[in-house]
């Protein structure tokens, strides 16, 4: 049969694990207020990873116009060489 002593452990252990256990299961609004938080706080660094790729993009851009240009900028120098070159030879 069951004795006092062991009434007594299971009153004193085991209603308040119940009660937390309870606590625990019942009280998912703290988890979803958690959970709102954090995808919040992951959206908005979503967002700045967006302004950081459009920003590289556009260093992407300006990066390919300047080679272009001094590709083209080459090429013409590489024309004046040699007509300054021929026109040396003239003289």
């Amino acid at each position: 049969m069951l004795d006092t002593q062991m009434l007594h452990d299971v009153g004193i252990v085991g209603v308040p694990v119940l009660l937390i256990l309870a606590g625990l299961f019942f009280n998912n609004k703290g988890l979803g207020d958690l959970r709102a938080e954090l995808n919040d706080r992951f959206n908005r660094v979503d967002q700045r990873f967006d302004q950081m790729d459009q920003r590289f993009d556009r260093m992407d851009e300006r990066l390919d116009r300047t080679d272009a240009d001094l590709r083209q900028f080459y090429h013409l120098s590489g024309k004046l060489e040699g007509r300054v070159d021929s026109i040396e030879k003239r003289l």
